[in-house]
């Protein structure tokens, strides 16, 4: 599918990522791109130092929500085929009630920030790819992502590269991932207006290199970082936290969110 390149933005304006928080601040995206150079991978000792304190909550499946503005992308015919479709797992569609909560405050956002970004209210829906993932398959694309980077990088010790895989895809090993909590969700924005994606730049991580995956990426177009910036910032308002090293993926209520906000992780693994 082809990405939007959003006609009612002003070509000519081209903005630093600090001109765009300036003019649209929020306090975790000004932190997060502060310290941009040193920021956690998922799996860093300072992120799994932070207690858990399950609260046991449920978890709800977008599938059944039947919001218009929340869906999933199409099911594949094979669990993660290509990035225009879901991971195809059966747990794909679910995540925690509030994580859920979230997206439709996101999208109250977006609708808010619309005509400040070139859009219209209504416009910009969420299209989820994942939410919530078993420890098996996380497992099996940390190693088949390990393997990659060592193909890449053949002088990379296999310390190094596990610590370079640790940015892309959360361990099992000595760690709780994310997705395993039903605290995460991977998402692209989806235009109701020209039936195609948002243009984000490159999404996914499992599918080869991607260099525009880090968020803060200076590797983008500039209508790329402003469609970027759109959405980092209805999520944020909506009390979501992106993950620094991929621009598709929130969360809320587990370490990673809790390190940002000096908040408590409330979300343990559900397998």
């Amino acid at each position: 599918m082809n990405c939007t390149c959003n006609p009612n933005w002003n070509p000519t304006w081209n903005p630093t990522w600090q001109q765009l928080l300036e003019q649209y601040p929020h306090p975790l995206l000004s932190r997060q791109y502060g310290e941009k150079e040193k920021t956690p991978p998922i799996a860093d000792d300072r992120i799994k130092a932070i207690a858990i304190v399950e609260c046991n909550e449920p978890v709800v499946d977008v599938w059944s929500q039947k919001n218009r503005r929340i869906q999933m992308l199409p099911s594949p015919q094979a669990p993660f085929l290509h990035p225009d479709c879901n991971s195809g797992l059966p747990s794909c569609s679910k995540m925690r009630k509030t994580v859920f909560e979230c997206l439709e405050k996101m999208v109250t956002e977006l609708d808010t920030l619309a005509p400040s970004f070139g859009y219209k209210a209504g416009q910009i829906s969420i299209r989820v790819f994942e939410g919530l993932r078993n420890l098996k398959t996380q497992e099996e694309l940390f190693t088949k992502k390990f393997k990659e980077i060592k193909s890449f990088n053949k002088k990379l010790t296999d310390e190094e590269a596990e610590q370079e895989t640790c940015k892309w895809i959360s361990p099992v090993k000595n760690n709780i991932p994310v997705h395993s909590t039903g605290a995460a969700v991977d998402i692209r924005l989806w235009d109701e207006y020209n039936k195609t994606f948002v243009d984000l730049g490159s999404f996914g991580a499992i599918w080869g290199k991607n260099d525009k995956a880090v968020t803060f990426s200076e590797d983008i177009t500039p209508i790329q970082k402003q469609n970027r910036y759109f959405m980092l910032l209805a999520a944020a308002k909506a009390d979501l936290t992106n993950y620094s090293f991929e621009y598709w993926h929130f969360s809320h209520g587990d370490r990673y969110a809790a390190y940002w906000n000096n908040s408590q992780a409330k979300y343990s693994s559900l397998n």
